[in-house]
Formats: structure tokens, C-alpha cells, sequence
């Protein structure tokens, strides 16, 4: 009788075993997402091959979540699905699963005549580029990988890709490389300057890019004083999207940067102070913003808009607006038509007049350039 009853418990500890074993393979097999993309069934095991055949290692699931959210500002494990668009940065998709990110930007799928392009693609290994981006993409943002990393500085678009659009700051091989090739601001789109302002990851505490800003502002300060005026210029285009608090914390910061970098120059040499001064005087109600925030606790800023209020208490100036049915009108050098175009200067934009005692008004930019206008060209204030 014992014997059976001994026999029977443990026939019960095995099936209560067995069905506990169901059950958290039952809970695995649900945390695992589906594709919203079904191709990837497909092609997802030759990207994994192709990764692993190259040395990279593959990240535990909340470290390579925490990655993503590092670079993209994405949470992977809030999404639907396995493959994770990645709206920040250059659109790439994210596999939740696998533990790695889709860089390919080709088509998919069987056309006909052609076959399957991207499943040839991947065949290729590192005989095709794309496969070699998609590895030491993968390789430096998830492994800091300094073989990948060296590979990458071989190339000025992608360091733009890793640096500006990916967020990647970790290595200062890489930065370096991308601030010793930067162009100029006008050479770059839209998004480009967007990317380079402001993190892609907004849950950080402050996601004005700083450290790569300061980086610039101590090696090619021009561009930064020409990022500020792009910032300044179109921040009517995003205020839908970012809040102007941002816009006025990022102005005030790099307006900072270029104030330590000119402080040992005088005033008319300063840049700094050239775009706190223009800044303030095309738009009055920014310095009491400044103000209400303690000038962000940037002492630079603290002390010039003081020597600011100083020399325009001492000092009255006179503005005007440029009024063409051109659309725009040229500063010139020297009191003449036919002197050399400093600038162009469009229609509806405030200038300030330094001397308007002759036909050719002596006046400043919101640039900084001065010049010579015929006055009929400006409309007093």
C-alpha cells in the first residue's frame, strides 16, 4: 500500500514537472514577437549567419533594448511587432528577437525576371557593400568594435551616418575624423543639422548634443555660428514639433560656446557677442526669456548681455527694414553700384543703420557683414 502510494506522488510530482516546463515554454514562445514584415522569415536567418561568420556578438535582450533607446530614442519592447522601424536616424528596422538592426535599403522579395535581389545581396558576404555596412554598422553601435570602427573612419558619409544620425559618441577617433572633414552648415540638409542639434533618444535629461557641439565650437567655430543662425532662422518651421523651450536652451548654449572661444577678442571681433547682439535685437522678447531662466546658468551670456544693455542704453540704434520689389538687395563695399556684393540681403529683413547722412546708408546684417545701401532700398523704423 505504501509502495503505491509513494509510486503515485511522485507520477504526480512528474506530470505537475512537466506541466510547469509547458508553461514557461508556453510564456517563452509568447514573449517572442511576430514579424509585421513576413519576408524577414526568410531572410532573417542569413543576416543572422552573416553577423555571426563575422564576430558579432549578440546581446543579451535588455542590453541591446537599452542600446536602441541609447541611439534612437526607440523602446523596442513597447512595439507590436519583431521588426521595429526606427524613425530617428536613417530609417533602419530594429529586430527585437534576433538582436540586431536592418540597414539594407534595398527591395525585397521575388520580381519577376530578377529574382530575389536581397536574398542574392546577402549570399554575397563581404563581396557586396552593403553586407559589409550592415556588419560594422552592427558591430560598432552594439559591440564597440574597433576593427568595425576603423573601417568605418575609412569613409566620410558613413562617420556622418555613426556620428550625426546614429548619435554615436563613443569613440573619439570617430569624432575627430567627422569634425576634421565637417563642411560647411549650408552644405547640409535639413535633417542632417536636426540630427546634430538634439538626440534622437528625447528621454535623456538634456538632449542638446553638448559634448560633439563643444567638440566643433573648439576647432571650426564658424560652423556653429552658422548652425545658430540655421536654428534661429527656421524655428517657426519646427515649433510644432519641438518645444521652444528647446529651441531657446540650444540657441543660449551655442551662442555660450562661441562666446568662450571669441572671449580674448574685442566686441567687434567677437562672434559670440555678434549673434547675442543680432539675436536680441531681431527679437526683443528673447532676452527677458534668457532672463526668466537665469541665462541658463551660462556666466558668458550673464556678462555680454549686460555690456549689451550697456552700449544700447549709451548708444541709440537705429534700425530699418530692406524693401525691394526685387526680393532682395546687395550690400556693397563701398558707396556705389558697381562696388563689390558683400551680401544679399532679402526683402522684409531688419538691418540695423550705423550712418544714414549720405544716399548710401552705412549698415550691419543680421550676419554681421557691413555695407553700403542706396537708401531707398531701406524703410526706417
Amino acid at each position: 500500500m505504501k509502495r503505491t502510494i509513494i509510486l503515485f506522488m511522485i507520477t504526480m510530482l512528474v506530470i505537475s514537472c512537466n506541466s510547469q516546463t509547458k508553461e514557461k515554454k508556453m510564456e517563452v514562445k509568447g514573449s517572442i514577437k511576430k514579424n509585421e514584415d513576413k519576408l524577414y522569415a526568410e531572410y532573417m536567418p542569413l543576416m543572422r549567419d552573416l553577423l555571426k561568420n563575422n564576430n558579432y556578438k549578440f546581446l543579451e535582450h535588455n542590453v541591446f533594448k537599452n542600446k536602441v533607446i541609447e541611439y534612437f530614442g526607440v523602446d523596442i519592447d513597447n512595439a507590436k511587432f519583431n521588426d521595429v522601424y526606427l524613425e530617428s536616424g536613417l530609417g533602419y528596422t530594429a529586430l527585437s528577437n534576433e538582436g540586431f538592426i536592418d540597414t539594407y535599403q534595398v527591395d525585397r522579395g521575388v520580381i519577376d525576371g530578377a529574382g530575389d535581389a536581397f536574398a542574392d545581396i546577402l549570399k554575397d558576404g563581404l563581396n557586396n557593400d552593403y553586407n559589409i555596412d550592415f556588419i560594422n554598422y552592427n558591430k560598432v553601435l552594439f559591440n564597440d568594435d574597433l576593427s568595425a570602427i576603423s573601417k568605418v573612419n575609412l569613409d566620410k558619409d558613413k562617420i556622418e551616418d555613426i556620428v550625426v544620425y546614429l548619435n554615436y559618441e563613443k569613440n573619439n577617433l570617430l569624432n575627430n575624423s567627422f569634425i576634421k572633414n565637417i563642411k560647411k552648415v549650408e552644405n547640409y540638409n535639413e535633417s542632417f543639422k536636426w540630427h546634430l542639434l538634439w538626440y534622437n533618444n528625447r528621454t535623456k535629461q538634456d538632449f542638446i548634443r553638448k559634448k560633439i557641439l563643444q567638440d566643433i565650437a573648439n576647432k571650426k567655430p564658424d560652423f556653429i555660428f552658422d548652425l545658430a543662425y540655421f536654428l534661429n532662422n527656421n524655428s517657426n518651421k519646427i515649433k510644432d514639433k519641438t518645444d521652444s523651450a528647446l529651441i531657446d536652451a540650444t540657441l543660449a548654449f551655442l551662442i555660450e560656446v562661441e562666446l568662450q572661444h571669441y572671449d580674448d577678442k574685442d566686441l567687434s571681433d567677437n562672434k559670440g557677442y555678434s549673434l547675442l547682439n543680432n539675436f536680441y535685437t531681431q527679437n526683443p522678447n528673447m532676452l527677458e526669456r534668457f532672463k526668466s531662466q537665469k541665462f541658463y546658468g551660462y556666466p558668458l551670456i550673464d556678462s555680454y548681455t549686460k555690456k549689451y544693455l550697456l552700449m544700447s542704453e549709451e548708444n541709440e540704434i537705429s534700425y530699418g527694414k530692406v524693401i525691394d520689389p526685387d526680393g532682395y538687395t546687395n550690400l556693397r563695399k563701398d558707396k556705389n553700384s558697381t562696388s563689390v556684393i558683400v551680401e544679399k540681403i532679402k526683402s522684409g529683413e531688419r538691418v540695423e543703420i550705423l550712418n544714414a547722412s549720405e544716399n548710401w546708408w552705412l549698415i550691419k546684417t543680421n550676419s554681421g557683414n557691413r555695407g553700403y545701401v542706396y537708401k531707398t532700398k531701406i524703410k526706417s523704423e
